[in-house]
């Protein structure tokens, strides 16, 4: 049993640093071979495999942890309150999300989108993002925030049509790097989590919080967003999104600002409230969209501000609602992602404005399409009704205006899916037009996104109780309320691999 005399913590550490390199690796030496010339014909095989081999290693990294004592496993490293290689209860939660959402963004690409550039592109973008969900090191999540946007930009900037959309997401991403590069130094120069912090280490938080905004399409920063969807290839815009690294960079820079070690900062509590408005806002917009793109763009922006809304949470409960909502919105929006990437790739542009009868054509896209946004909005059954309830009902306890937007966004999503579906599958039906199969590949992404939002939420038990431990952890309390130690860990639970 882990954590017990059979299997000392030493070896637990060794094999949690061994998996986090080979989720790192594994897509990287693979963009590796495709950039050499390997697999020229053939791009996604080698893709597959190496996400597939990381998809595994995540699936254990997670066992691992929730089968040991659910202590902090650090390796390498340490500055500024982080280190190099950082594995805990979010660690645990969101690395096999993140590479299920990779692996089904190859699986699903249309052949033409997916040459051996593009596919290099894809995977070096996916280890870049492995390797920042894996640190808590402030100069790693700098050098990995660069590291992560370049293929999105260079992938964007090659679609043809694209340049505008470069030119936006390229002025953002610019201004958001140089505030992360610039906050993080002076929060390292003059720490907020320790005490004796004075003005320069507080500025340096608040520009962090900036860098967060416009890395997360927050209001007023929102705009490259449905920019984003609407000129980028989807799996840059998927891949570029569904992970939100902004939202694990506040965790990891922001969290356990006040009290010193202890709570939510000041930074997190604006950023909340700005998300909450986004939330919102987002989802009004998706209500007036022209075309399914828009649909998509503006969908992501409102349910992924969610998640931002609920880390500034002051009990367990919020927190671990908006941990949650991270996981199911990015399964299901992938979903409802790609499965307008499907259908596009077979009938071209899909307008809103009037109905295209697509439903004869694409009956399983059409069922696909209905039930990745009826998870996408919290239906009873899926790990979106688990989030919304855990949200809503610990913002209802702290802020009673908190509550009402979340529910105000999940209401006019809900609207937009259903006149989406209506529009894109309703209407006069073309007896003698094409019939648009689904690729057996499709099928398996597709329902491999769907399986967990229902397993999740039929059985929510292990998910919650993991993210119970990881919110106590972030916010340094135990389960009953006591303060733990300045890592998170319950008294007497040491960190793992620290000084």
């Amino acid at each position: 049993m882990i954590g017990s005399d059979l299997i000392p913590p030493e070896s637990v550490q060794g094999l949690m640093l061994g998996l986090v390199a080979t989720i790192v690796a594994a897509p990287a030496l693979a963009a590796i071979m495709l950039a050499a010339g390997c697999f020229s014909r053939s791009p996604r095989t080698p893709a597959v495999a190496a996400l597939g081999v990381a998809l595994v290693a995540c699936a254990l990294l997670s066992w691992l942890w929730h089968a040991s004592t659910g202590a902090v496993y650090e390796f390498g490293e340490r500055l500024g309150g982080g280190s190099f290689v950082h594995v805990d209860g979010i660690t645990a939660a969101l690395m096999p999300t993140v590479a299920l959402i990779e692996l089904a963004i190859v699986l699903v690409a249309p052949r033409r989108f997916l040459d051996p550039p593009a596919t290099s592109r894809l995977l070096l973008g996916a280890a870049a993002t492995f390797a920042l969900f894996a640190t808590a090191h402030p100069g790693a999540l700098v050098a990995l925030w660069f590291a992560t946007a370049l293929p999105t930009w260079i992938s964007i900037r090659g679609t043809p049509g694209g340049r505008p959309a470069a030119r936006v997401f390229a002025t953002v991403m610019i201004a958001a790097f140089g505030a992360m590069a610039v906050g993080t130094l002076l929060m390292i120069f003059d720490p907020p989590w320790e005490r004796g912090c004075g003005v320069v280490g507080n500025t340096g938080g608040w520009l962090v919080a900036l860098a967060v905004l416009m890395r997360k399409g927050i209001v007023p920063f929102h705009s490259w967003y449905p920019s984003l969807y609407s000129g980028a290839p989807l799996s840059t815009a998927l891949a570029a999104t569904m992970p939100q690294v902004a939202a694990y960079t506040a965790v990891r820079l922001l969290m356990g600002h006040a009290d010193h070690g202890m709570g939510v900062g000041a930074e997190l509590v604006v950023l909340s409230q700005l998300a909450l408005v986004t939330a919102a806002y987002g989802a009004a917009l998706a209500l007036v969209q022209r075309d399914l793109r828009g649909l998509v763009g503006t969908l992501a922006m409102s349910q992924s501000a969610l998640v931002l809304a609920g880390l500034a949470g002051k009990v367990p409960m919020e927190l671990n609602g908006a941990l949650c909502v991270w996981i199911s919105s990015g399964l299901a929006l992938t979903g409802i992602g790609l499965v307008a990437w499907a259908l596009e790739s077979r009938a071209g542009t899909l307008s809103l404005t009037t109905p295209q009868g697509r439903f004869h054509d694409a009956p399983a896209i059409a069922a696909f399409f209905l039930i990745f946004g009826l998870a996408a909005i919290g239906v009873p059954g899926t790990l979106s009704f688990v989030a919304d309830d855990l949200i809503v009902s610990g913002s209802l306890d702290e802020q009673l205006h908190a509550g009402l937007l979340v529910i105000v966004s999940t209401v006019l999503s809900g609207i937009a899916v259903m006149r989406g579906w209506f529009l894109i599958f309703g209407g006069p039906v073309a007896i003698d037009g094409p019939r648009h199969q689904i690729l057996p590949r499709e099928r398996f992404a597709l329902t491999a996104l769907l399986a967990p939002l229902f397993i999740l939420g039929l059985w929510p038990g292990p998910l919650v109780t993991t993210l119970e431990r990881a919110a106590e952890q972030l916010l340094g309390v135990t389960a009953d309320g006591q303060p733990a130690d300045a890592r998170g860990n319950p008294p007497g639970e040491a960190t793992i691999g620290g000084p």
